[in-house]
């Protein structure tokens, strides 16, 4: 390919500064075009199973990730009414297992781990996309600050909502899922001991909501967040103020630990959670889309970076191995696809499990092996994308597309 050619990136975020880097990897750079008036995401974490620290590897940022990521043991997971405790996960071991380790951090840590590699004058902030126009041999972006691009070909990386999808897809936009997200960032000398004691990550599970604790930055900071079943509450936005009185109030009859923790909370924000229907509509001709732009989905399965990494470096390597990135992104998507869909559906089944209403189903299911929440996940995480970047990703069935995806032109 010739690098020469121009490729804008629309969206400053994770899957964004990921994809710009994928691109310098194989030889070829990209302008980066940002909303925000400077780095930086709103939220206090993200966590990064094995599989997308190898793609954060490959693509050359693994020593800054390292530097700034904390080593999770795994969520000592308890009865949210009760306290009891129904199941723990190892996932120090993973180190060894997967040959990655699985990471906690604070976003705009590793948002600055992804742009410290890249020549800040490629990065553009304070452009908000309005509308693109599709040509023969160039798309042209239109920002609302005035300013107007062409580039031979996009790559949106501009979040769940997306104005590159909209662009695109017109009414295609992300619909209320009946659940909102609290949200707290502690000091953990703040935090008594016991309120996340054995090991620092706790998670509660019970009817209609869940809630996880654990340490960030080095174990200085604790975040605290939660999935709650709501039909009330629809309000759009990714960080709002929200009534700590409140947030206690959406755990009722919580035990003692979850009480505690509960109770240090002095500041916290909300949010509803917002997805799509699973659809193959990532991009066309001279357009791609990657991350939750193209496939966004809830975070019950903690893969929402991990899936936009898995993206940033797959379509790197498809655009160093194939001459018309026309096909290379026709190739990305038929490759991505059916892995991202069966993530996407592990992604809801996990968020059903967490949220049963039989306590005592949940509990037997856990202690059997077959809720979703700790069911077989080497298929996720045991993915290699250096080694299987090319090749039609293993599904297992439950979660497989009825038939294969096929490549869009």
């Amino acid at each position: 390919m010739n690098a020469t050619c121009k490729f804008a990136i629309v969206g400053g975020g994770l899957a964004g500064l990921a994809a710009a880097n994928a691109l310098k990897m194989v030889g070829l750079q990209a302008e980066v075009f940002e909303t925000a008036p400077e780095l930086g995401e709103i939220g206090a974490s993200v966590n990064i199973s094995p599989q997308a620290v190898k793609a954060l590897r490959a693509i050359g940022v693994g020593e800054a990730i390292a530097a700034v990521g904390h080593e999770s043991p795994g969520p000592y997971t308890r009865a949210m009414q009760t306290g009891e405790f129904l199941q723990a996960t190892d996932r120090l071991a993973v180190k060894d297992k997967y040959g990655a380790p699985y990471y906690s951090f604070h976003r705009a840590d590793l948002i600055d781990a992804l742009a410290k590699t890249l020549d800040p004058a490629r990065i553009h902030l304070g452009h908000r996309l309005s509308g693109l126009v599709e040509a023969d041999d160039h798309v042209t972006l239109n920002f609302q600050n005035g300013a107007s691009v062409d580039a031979d070909y996009v790559i949106g990386a501009d979040g769940v909502k997306s104005a590159v999808r909209e662009a695109l897809y017109g009414e295609d936009r992300p619909a209320y899922t009946g659940q909102m997200v609290w949200r707290a960032l502690l000091k953990t000398e703040d935090v008594p001991e016991e309120a996340i004691e054995p090991r620092g990550h706790t998670q509660w599970v019970g009817p209609g909501r869940h809630l996880i604790a654990y340490k960030i930055r080095q174990g200085k900071l604790v975040n605290v967040v939660s999935q709650v079943d709501t039909d009330e509450w629809v309000e759009e936005g990714w960080s709002i103020k929200g009534d700590p009185a409140d947030m206690r109030a959406s755990f009722p009859g919580a035990e003692p630990r979850l009480a505690k923790l509960l109770d240090c909370v002095g500041e916290c924000t909300k949010w509803g959670l917002f997805t799509r229907p699973i659809n193959d509509n990532w991009g066309r001709g001279r357009i791609q889309m990657i991350g939750d732009a193209a496939h966004a989905m809830l975070p019950s399965a903690g893969q929402g970076a991990a899936m936009a990494f898995e993206d940033a470096y797959i379509l790197g390597r498809w655009l160093g191995a194939v001459e018309d990135p026309v096909e290379a992104f026709a190739e990305f998507r038929r490759i991505r696809i059916p892995r991202v869909h069966g993530v996407q559906r592990l992604s809801l089944a996990n968020k059903d499990f967490k949220h049963m209403k039989d306590s005592a189903r949940q509990k037997e299911a856990i202690k059997a092996g077959t809720g979703s929440v700790h069911g077989k996940i080497d298929w996720v995480w045991g993915f290699d994308p250096a080694a299987e970047w090319d090749r039609m990703p293993d599904v297992p069935p439950v979660y497989a597309d009825p038939a294969p995806a096929a490549a869009a032109s």
